[in-house]
């Protein structure tokens, strides 16, 4: 219970340094955030491959998450970071699949990323590879995740895929900020999300 409590406060903190400051908060608190999420993690004990693998996601989320608050040129190092985070936690929903794969979810998601790239491929520039690859990758994760929960009909599954579209929007919104500018509450509601999103993993490895 106050380990939520505090990673909360740790979000809400850096969320709210993102509009008022210091420079030091904002900087501090999406990190501190995410590792204590990490040491939720770890006091599962980390004995199954689905803990380990959610573990390891987490790990490459906080590289990921220190990276892109770093100067432009560290754009695609962050976004390579999340790729393998999204890597990681496809691997970690594919492995509970226990019954027999239904198509038509890709093919919505699919869709819905095709239409997200269209819409941001006037601004992508030389970044159009990279982007796609990673639309690509986050929405085969939310595939992973929705095929987890259709198959074991789990409250682990269903936190797995409220996480997992929620942290296709966030990502969603941040590429919008990025690449078409920011707009109002961007901070918070992209913030919000991808706290909200990562917590529902961990939160998955307590059940």
């Amino acid at each position: 219970m106050w380990v939520w409590l505090a990673i909360s406060l740790s979000g809400l903190l850096h969320i709210n340094a993102a509009y008022h400051g210091p420079k030091w908060q904002f900087y501090l608190f999406k990190p501190f955030t995410m590792v204590l999420l990490l040491i939720v993690a770890w006091q599962t004990g980390l004995g199954s491959f689905y803990q380990q693998a959610i573990f390891g996601g987490l790990l490459f989320s906080i590289i990921g998450d220190v990276l892109l608050m770093q100067p432009q040129k560290r754009f695609v190092q962050g976004l390579i970071s999340f790729l393998l985070a999204h890597i990681v936690y496809s691997v970690a929903f594919w492995s509970q699949l226990s019954g027999s794969i239904v198509w038509w979810l890709p093919a919505m998601l699919f869709a819905g990323g095709v239409i997200v790239f269209l819409l941001l491929l006037p601004s992508l520039g030389r970044l159009i590879l990279p982007v796609a690859v990673y639309i690509a990758m986050i929405t085969q994760m939310a595939w992973a995740a929705g095929e987890f929960w259709l198959t074991a009909q789990s409250t682990v599954g269903l936190l797995a895929l409220v996480g997992a579209l929620i942290f296709v929007v966030s990502d969603i919104l941040l590429a919008i900020e990025h690449f078409r500018g920011s707009f109002k509450h961007s901070v918070s509601v992209i913030m919000g999300t991808y706290f909200l999103a990562q917590s529902l993993f961990v939160a998955s490895l307590l059940l």
